[in-house]
């Protein structure tokens, strides 16, 4: 199976209230009308990140995780570089490669650019240590939007662990597959205004990492810096 090259990610991430937003949103009519499907897909998903027991990884700002689609059996193996989130806009690289199961060291990763980019970053031999687990239902539908700005937009449902604490999940996704993304960024104001969306300070992975590092907090005020690495 051959890895990505790495690819830049451009994305928008908003939360939102509670599930019934996300229920509304799905059937927002503007939305219907710049559809390219029919129906929205559904995916229940699970992932798991991990690193070097000293986290080499994150002290070279990237994350990795495995995620399986629970329905298909299908794994994932994904490295996610730095990235800056503004006003919930996020840039970033990242490798992605499809994988018969998880591994135990980065070295039994497959040969490509996946294992070969956190090989430099990490020592191979070293066995792999879960820290946060992101489990939830996320549906998706490809739309059109003006300048011909190609959007996957995603509705995530679910929940963050780590660090034996649980975070609920209510999350938009906006990400640019093709085109400017001018046009992305101004329908992620419509949809923030129209639902009362909050722009995401932080990523799954990030907020997980708070999770498995904080104690006692309302953990609804999580905030990381921008220099975590994305997910």
């Amino acid at each position: 199976m051959t890895a990505k090259s790495a690819i830049l990610e451009q994305e928008v991430k908003l939360t939102a209230h509670d599930a019934a937003t996300l229920e509304q949103i799905s059937q927002d009519p503007d939305i219907a009308a710049r559809k390219n499907d029919p129906l929205w897909t559904s995916k229940s998903l699970v992932s798991t990140y991990v690193d070097t027991p000293d986290r080499a990884l994150l002290q070279h700002r990237f994350g990795f995780r495995f995620r399986v689609d629970t329905k298909s059996g299908r794994w994932l193996a994904c490295l996610k570089g730095e990235g800056e989130i503004v006003d919930g806009f996020s840039v970033r690289d990242e490798w992605e490669q499809m994988i018969d199961h998880p591994v135990d060291r980065l070295s039994l990763l497959p040969d490509g650019d996946l294992r070969h980019q956190a090989l430099t970053v990490a020592p191979g031999g070293e066995f792999l240590t879960p820290l946060v687990e992101t489990a939830f239902l996320r549906r998706t539908l490809m739309i059109t939007l003006d300048e011909k700005c190609l959007v996957e937009l995603a509705l995530d449902q679910g929940e963050i662990r780590a660090g034996g604490k649980i975070l609920p999940l209510f999350e938009v996704e906006l990400e640019c597959k093709a085109g400017a993304t001018d046009a992305m960024l101004r329908f992620s104001q419509m949809l923030r205004h129209r639902y009362h969306l909050t722009p995401s300070r932080h990523s799954k992975f990030a907020t997980g990492l708070r999770l498995l590092n904080k104690g006692s907090e309302d953990l609804r005020e999580l905030s990381v810096s921008a220099k975590v690495p994305s997910g």
